[in-house]
Parts: structure tokens; sequence; C-alpha cells
């Protein structure tokens, strides 16, 4: 599951590292994004232009969106399976949190770099899809979001080729190793939507690394 991430860079650094591509005019940094506010996001159908979602589809059996979609069965379910091959996008972000408990950590790349999460859009709202968790994610969690760095993004927004099989495709164009990623523990600041600043970032109580073979 991802449930909150983060795009921290600013615009010229975001555009530096992807090209020109047009961002919308109210993007600015996030500390904090959680579902059912607005994520910038990149459509199949218009790649040039960057645009605004909300995340989480509406959901016919609760009042919870859904946020995410298993990359497992993105060919079975009724409410991906029709997206999948026309309605992708990319949503851009620099890092995610999940949770052990209460204690939120923050993964992110080694390098600090954008990424974007893979996912599907429809009238105005979007979902990040989901894989199933590996070494990275330590045990703090069972699933993690499909990652995808700028150099694949054109990848994902292809239309696939007619007459390839369905249930091929998805496993075929999602990354089959993620990037390395590092974790910390950070504030509790995090676990309350209404904050959305740098202080979430800070240092959690927490200090011992989930990787302890990094120097």
């Amino acid at each position: 599951m991802c449930g909150r991430f983060t795009q921290t860079k600013t615009r010229k650094e975001v555009l530096e590292q992807i090209g020109e591509i047009e961002l919308p005019p109210l993007f600015q940094r996030r500390y904090n994004i959680a579902p059912t506010q607005r994520v910038t996001v990149i459509r199949q159908q218009n790649p040039a232009k960057a645009e605004e979602a909300v995340w989480g589809f509406e959901n016919p059996r609760s009042t919870s969106p859904v946020i995410n979609a298993r990359s497992e069965t993105l060919t079975e379910r009724p409410m991906f399976k029709s997206l999948l091959f026309t309605h992708r996008c990319l949503i851009p972000a620099d890092g995610f949190y999940e949770w052990k408990d209460r204690q939120p950590y923050y993964f992110q790349t080694l390098k600090k770099q954008l990424f974007a999460f893979a996912g599907l859009y429809k009238r105005g709202r979007c979902v990040i899809i989901t894989r199933a968790a590996d070494h990275n994610m330590q045990g703090i969690h069972d699933r993690m979001p499909v990652i995808l760095s700028p150099e694949q993004w054109k990848d994902w927004l292809l239309v696939p080729p007619p007459g390839k099989p369905k249930s091929t495709i998805v496993h075929m164009e999602l990354p089959e190793h993620p990037a390395p990623l590092s974790a910390r523990p950070v504030s509790l600041r995090v676990n309350k939507v209404i904050h959305d600043d740098p202080a979430c970032l800070d240092p959690g109580e927490v200090q011992t690394s989930l990787f302890p073979d990094e120097p």
C-alpha cells in the first residue's frame, strides 16, 4: 500500500530532470500528500503537459476512496482493466511514507532523485499501482508502489501494440527490479494530514537504521 508521499523538488529542479513538460500553475513542493488531495499527474493521452487530479477513485462499496491498484490483478478487476492500456499516468514524487506501528518511515532513492509512481487515471482521479514489497521495505510493509525512473516514463505511457497477450503486458512493462531505496524514521508529525511542511521529514525517535550494512 502507498498512502502518503512527497514531492519536495522545486519547479526548476523538476524541469531540469524531466525536460520540457508543462507543469500546473499551482505546482509546489509537498511534504505530506494524502488521499483525496490534488496531485500532479502526467497522462498517457497528453504526456507533454502535467495536470492535477484527485488521488483516489470513487468506491461504490465504501465512502473511502480506492487509492491503490495491485499490479497482479490489473487485468482482472473491472475497475482497472478497462483503463490499463489507454488511461495510464505518471505521478511524480521523490519519496513516500510507510508505517511500522505508529512510527512513520520515509523512503527515497539513494540519490534522492525525482521518480514517478505508475498509475491509472479516469475523470480527474488517479490511483497508484503497487507490487509485492522487496528487500527495500525490510519488514515495514508487504506492499510498495511501482517506482519508475525518468528513463522509464516514456515506456509506461506508450500504448501497447495490438495483439500482444494482455496477461503478460503489465509484467513485461513494469520494472523487474525496483530502484534501491533508503529509509529512515521521521517525525510523528506526518501522522496528521494537516501537516505539510519540511518538519515532516525531521528525524524520528527510532534511531536505528533499517539498513545496518549502510555506511
